[in-house]
């Protein structure tokens, strides 16, 4: 593109993710001609690291019950879900057979596959996809949105469009971001995401006259050994201790703070939050042979993430009695003695009254009394916000009036509270939006 270009189009999509290049084919599919702006050397986002798993829960009722975000927001991610998995097997993408995933059902795409497919699509009728470019600012007209003006190494163009959609991917890029809407001491946790999704999208949307979606310091993430690099998308996957709900986590006080079983991504959250930003996972030989060496999901690679991630360099060690978690504890910088007293505390309620444990525990209510026991120190990392855009159930971004800002839509992880507490699928969040997003403005 040359300096001060203008070229006109249906459709500006701002970020070429799964949210992004979903919404794009989508309307391309009806005729649209689609602009795609992607500030990356590619596209793809988070989705080009993630598994494939487009899941979420199988009812609103379901989905309600693990989250306490909007109803409304959940209910467009059922509604519109079938939809997706429809489409993307009308287009030949490769899937997996549907299988469970935690409280989910979902399929596990070809990402790579579907990501190409987009852009063909996208190509085919008239549209461009472009990369290294960013977005300086959405144009506004007679109270809606006339399109965009990019930024890239020749210059300025200007995208001449009726309707903008955000699919930026959220913030979780930013560390300043993360301190000031999800806690302080996000300001340096692990990042398991792309580094590009920094609220480029979320800055556009609230000049353009959209509204910060009000306080949610929720994310998607999970508890990773630590330290370790984090270089490659397989890096997410080996250093995730995905099998916590079936272990012990102690602050440095040696105390619970948390029901290790609700899920992995609600102690994730509650870890960040805790002193030091982290906490000591334990768990014993059982739960190292049932769940630590399993994959979390069909068809994955079953890894010894214990002991990877103490070849990596990880903070922890193998305990042959309880007692000698101790020792452990205070190397690490935890209070020794009250981490094996909160042990014994735990196995004793698991033993014989699990219903009086505090924090409670609620399933995997086993004491962990099979040595030799594991221990880890863990620390939350990020993959997705969950605080964003103002948004409805149409996808509309809304000013702070609650008034829809005409032709401006958005999709994926800069929709603002759709999750708070809980998640029900990254990869479905940024599919269903981007299809409602699209049949709002006529694709």
């Amino acid at each position: 593109m040359n300096t001060r270009e203008c070229l006109d189009c249906d459709l500006v999509v701002v970020g070429g993710g799964m949210a992004g290049m979903t919404a794009a084919a989508r309307a391309a599919g009806k005729g649209a001609k689609v602009v795609v702006v992607e500030k990356a050397a590619d596209i793809g986002g988070s989705a080009a690291l993630s598994g494939g798993y487009v899941w979420t829960a199988t009812s609103l009722a379901q989905m309600n019950l693990h989250d306490d975000g909007d109803p409304r927001l959940h209910a467009v991610i059922i509604e519109e879900y079938p939809e997706v998995l429809a489409w993307m097997r009308a287009r030949g993408i490769s899937m997996r057979p549907p299988q469970k995933v935690l409280y989910g059902r979902g399929c596990q795409i070809d990402m790579q596959d579907h990501l190409r497919k987009a852009v063909t699509e996208v190509e085919a009728a008239g549209g461009i996809v472009v990369r290294d470019t960013g977005t300086r600012e959405i144009l506004r007209e007679n109270g809606g949105v006339a399109g965009v003006v990019t930024v890239h190494a020749d210059g300025e163009t200007e995208l001449r469009a009726a309707s903008v959609l955000i699919a930026t991917g959220g913030f979780q890029g930013d560390p300043e971001l993360r301190a000031r809407h999800i806690h302080p001491a996000a300001r340096v946790m692990g990042l398991r995401s792309n580094l590009t999704s920094s609220g480029a999208g979320l800055s556009l949307g609230i000049a353009a006259g959209g509204a910060w979606a009000g306080p949610n310091t929720g994310y998607y993430g999970h508890l990773v050994a630590t330290p370790v690099p984090f270089r490659t998308d397989s890096d997410f996957v080996k250093y995730t201790q995905y099998h916590s709900i079936h272990g012990v986590l102690l602050n440095c006080a040696g105390k619970r703070f948390v029901d290790e079983s609700d899920d992995d991504h609600a102690s994730s959250q509650l870890t960040l939050r805790q002193p030091g930003a982290s906490a000591l996972l334990v768990w014993d030989q059982r739960v190292q042979d049932d769940h630590a060496v399993v994959p979390p999901v069909a068809g994955a690679e079953p890894l010894d993430r214990f002991q990877i991630a103490i070849d990596a360099g990880a903070r922890g060690g193998r305990a042959v009695t309880l007692e000698e978690i101790a020792g452990i504890a205070d190397r690490l910088g935890f209070d020794g003695a009250a981490c094996v007293a909160g042990l014994s505390a735990f196995n004793r309620q698991m033993s014989a009254e699990p219903e009086r444990a505090v924090p409670p525990r609620e399933a995997h209510d086993r004491p962990l009394d099979r040595a030799p026991y594991y221990v880890l120190e863990v620390v939350s990392a990020i993959t997705f916000t969950f605080g964003g855009l103002l948004a409805d159930a149409k996808a509309r971004v809304l000013d702070p009036f609650g008034e829809p800002i005409g032709g401006l839509y958005v999709a994926g992880a800069d929709v603002g509270n759709v999750f708070r507490r809980g998640y029900s699928g990254g990869l479905a969040l940024a599919s269903t939006f981007a299809f409602r997003a699209m049949r709002t403005a006529g694709y």
